[in-house]
């Protein structure tokens, strides 16, 4: 691998990491029981692992992990009134104790472990013929993989908000009748898969529109780069 390919490559993932940052802050829609939609924040670092492969993937996914875990801080997120820390003990869900803790598990599973699956967009790229169809699959595997994160996370420290979010005016009906069926701790997991499916659904699903589109109209986006001689 010679020097002007690797500096190709780092340059172009930078751009993809500072394009996928600004779209993550632009919000096309905010869920009225939390959670929101933006314009394919995920779309460039899944483009890059399809690129360049899963391993450069993972660890351009994995910068982009930290940036947004840097952008939760200064948002707010692990502040002790945005985790409801009550005289110095956290209580979230299944985990009660530390709010260092709780903070570094939620900075780990939500930030870091979630997005950084999004580097496993392009596993698809030797596997199936069709480049714009391996990429939908890509999207689809990477954005399940994020989502698994999330409800693990979810469970852990956020579960005790199930109740509350079930029981909200203007909730669906069925929010009453899972609260019921699902007494105690059971609810953390019902609610964690519920609330990141909210937000999840549409925003990998319109990645992967998105992605399709706009790589049918470019399909060299999709091109492996090519290793230019000495």
């Amino acid at each position: 691998m010679n020097q002007s390919f690797r500096t190709k490559r780092l340059v172009e993932s930078a751009l993809m990491i500072a394009l996928a940052t600004i779209l993550s802050f632009i919000v096309l829609f905010k869920l009225p029981f939390g959670g929101s939609l933006t314009p394919c924040c995920m779309l460039p670092i899944v483009l890059i692992a399809y690129r360049y492969g899963t391993k450069w993937g993972v660890a351009t996914a994995f910068a982009f992990s930290l940036i947004q875990g840097i952008q939760g801080i200064a948002e707010g997120t692990f502040s002790a009134a945005a985790l409801g820390v009550e005289n110095g003990v956290f209580n979230g869900g299944f985990f009660s104790g530390s709010p260092l803790l709780a903070a570094f598990g939620i900075f780990l599973l939500d930030y870091v472990i979630a997005y950084t699956m999004l580097g496993f967009g392009g596993i698809y790229r030797n596997k199936i013929k069709n480049k714009q169809v391996g990429l939908v699959c890509g999207i689809l595997t990477a954005g399940l993989f994020r989502y698994i994160a999330h409800v693990i996370s979810g469970a852990i420290f956020f579960g005790i908000w199930g109740e509350w979010f079930f029981t909200q005016e203007g909730f669906f009906a069925w929010g009453q009748t899972l609260v019921e069926m699902f007494p105690g701790k059971s609810l953390y997991i019902i609610y964690s898969l519920i609330y990141n499916m909210f937000f999840l659904i549409p925003e990998v699903g319109l990645t992967a529109v998105v992605g399709f589109l706009i790589t049918k109209a470019m399909p060299k986006l999709l091109d492996k780069p090519v290793l230019e001689a000495k």
